[in-house]
């Protein structure tokens, strides 16, 4: 009998006992090498790492890895040790040998009609359920990355271009200058062309309060200090686009698309976890009707007997086992009642996992337009620039000639301001519109 609950007992710590986890070393976060810039990826991985959402959720997923443990366990005895202490009107209060007794004691399950393998496959399907929420944040907290890295870009672009038309605009004053010195101009023209300078200064002003708050927002999002001094490494996209006037783009068809976002999207994958959890709640109710068998088994060491008479332990100690049936007669329907609520919440699930395969669908349909339109801005903007840019250069040469005045000069300049600034806006929105894209079907990674 010894040896018995002995072997049970090493059974119950290989099969229970909790290894090291996987995400053991979550929690400590690595430095963050600031000097060099960030690329998108490590951006990413810095995120993952650090962001508050994503470590929850791997929280989430070592509780629900724990009662899977829990639901094993069910297949493994219960084991007790009890030691006592006792005294009565034969036996005084103190220190005497009659005063204590030990034992321990096993109790097993031998057959509940499947009750232990519902538990365990439902405790499963939570699980699951719980790894597709840690997708779905992951796929969130990637998107975010992608977009304020993206916003940050464009931001420290859109400063280039300002800066820029900043410079022209004090070249444009110093030229009025000279021209109303050789009173081949007004003093009006260093009025109109002063305010404009200012106009600039004040632009390139917000544009670099919006680097810092794009800078701030990534920062923020990797889970990292807002006053993080974060440099972003632009992607080679950019400098090929700006050069070629092309970006590499791989046509799929919708269809195919949607069809991978079915395959792919962790809203689904979890709702189907939740409708399996749904049905195994409903098989475990049935269940409950049915008939349960377990096992008993005690050892007992009488150490008063002992102690006193100093007899060999043998013929001091016990053991039993014995087996026990029983059987639910009546349980004011409580049984049933869980069985239909179960049902209605699968019909009611299944109607949601419909709704929800129509809306991703239509999310889907709309990055792929999306993406589509952004593409086509991508040709426009480029041409609107090669446009902006032989008009600007004409009229330049114009002015220097003095056949125009200085506001078709300014009008010039401002329009291939816009026309830059359109050119960059349209890449990075592209790029953003390809994460939306990959989000949509579940494949951003």
């Amino acid at each position: 009998m010894r040896k018995f609950i002995l072997h049970i007992g090493v059974l119950a710590v290989m099969v229970l006992g909790i290894s090291v986890p996987a995400f053991a070393n979550w929690s400590v976060e690595e430095e963050i090498d600031l000097s060099q810039p960030l690329t998108l990826r490590r951006c990413v991985e810095i995120a993952q790492k650090r962001a508050a959402d994503i470590k929850t959720a791997r929280l989430n997923l070592i509780q629900e890895d724990m009662n899977v443990k829990d639901a094993m366990s069910s297949y493994l005895p219960r084991i007790s040790a009890d030691g006592r202490y006792q005294f009565s009107d034969d036996v005084d209060f103190g220190w005497e040998k009659e005063n204590y007794n030990a034992s321990i004691s096993a109790r097993y399950t031998i057959w509940d009609h499947g009750q232990r393998e519902g538990t365990l496959a439902q405790a499963k399907s939570r699980r699951d359920a719980e790894y597709s929420r840690y997708d779905l944040t992951g796929q969130s907290l990637i998107y975010g990355v992608v977009r304020a890295y993206y916003d940050l870009l464009k931001a420290e672009k859109l400063i280039d271009v300002d800066e820029q038309l900043l410079e022209q605009s004090r070249e444009n004053v110093r030229k009025v200058e000279a021209f109303v010195e050789a009173e081949s101009a007004i003093e009006a023209d260093i009025a109109t062309a002063r305010v404009q300078q200012a106009t600039d200064e004040l632009t390139v002003i917000n544009d670099r309060n919006n680097v810092e708050l794009a800078r701030a927002n990534l920062a923020v999002l990797m889970g990292m200090s807002p006053g993080a001094l974060i440099k972003a490494a632009d992607t080679p996209d950019y400098e090929r686009y700006m050069q070629t006037g092309v970006i590499e783009t791989e046509k799929i068809p919708v269809e195919d698309v949607i069809s991978q976002a079915f395959a792919n999207r962790s809203e689904l994958a979890e709702m189907k976890a939740n409708l399996a959890i749904l049905e195994w709640a409903c098989t475990l109710a049935r269940l409950e009707m049915y008939p349960r068998i377990t096992a008993d088994c005690g050892y007992d060491l009488r150490l008063s007997d002992y102690l006193r008479e100093r007899d060999a332990l043998k013929d001091n100690k016990s053991w039993n086992v014995s087996a026990r049936a029983s059987y639910p007669i009546f349980d004011g329907g409580r049984s049933r009642r869980i069985v239909k609520r179960a049902d209605i919440a699968m019909q009611k699930i299944n109607e949601s996992a419909a709704e929800l395969r129509r809306g991703i669908a239509l999310e889907v349909h709309q990055a792929y337009l999306n993406l589509e339109r952004a593409g086509k801005s991508l040709e426009i903007t480029k041409i609107q620039v090669e446009d902006a840019r032989m008009s600007l250069d004409v009229m330049q040469t114009r002015y220097s000639l003095h056949m125009i005045i200085l506001l078709e000069l300014l009008d010039a300049q401002s329009r291939y301001a816009r026309s830059r600034t359109n050119q960059i806006k349209a890449f990075y929105d592209y790029k953003a519109a390809e994460g939306t894209l990959e989000k949509s079907m579940g494949v951003l990674e």
